[in-house]
């Protein structure tokens, strides 16, 4: 039987997990406000791209297995592109936070023995 302390340490660890999805939602909105805006949507308020993402998510279960079309239908019809338009918009969602994290992490030195040489091996 589980003590009064143990249902706290429950109902913390969930109201954690609540808030990492909904920051993850968040951040995740905010990339796609840029990469719908660079693609030339018309619609790209918060509130309304945020829908599309939380919609994206939703959907990202059946999407993982190679088939990011149901991604890209809500960001065609939800922002006013065309097929193109939507596909461009995903992957700089996807590719600017990547570039970001790259960036810290050179910043940081934590890919400096391993990007200057990955770079070297391709430019070679």
């Amino acid at each position: 039987m589980l003590q009064v302390e143990q249902y706290f340490a429950l109902g913390g660890i969930g109201l954690l997990i609540v808030l990492a999805i909904v920051i993850t939602l968040a951040l995740g909105t905010v990339f796609l406000i840029f990469g719908v805006k660079l693609a030339g949507g018309e619609e790209t308020t918060f509130g309304h791209t945020f829908v599309t993402a939380l919609s994206m998510a939703i959907v990202s279960p059946i999407t993982c297995l190679g088939f990011p079309i149901l991604q890209w239908y809500f960001i065609k019809t939800r922002h006013g592109l065309g097929w193109g338009g939507a596909i461009v918009a995903w992957i700089l969602a996807g590719l600017i936070p990547a570039l970001i994290v790259l960036g810290i992490g050179y910043f940081l030195g934590a890919l400096g023995p391993i990007l200057p040489s990955a770079l070297t091996a391709l430019l070679l």
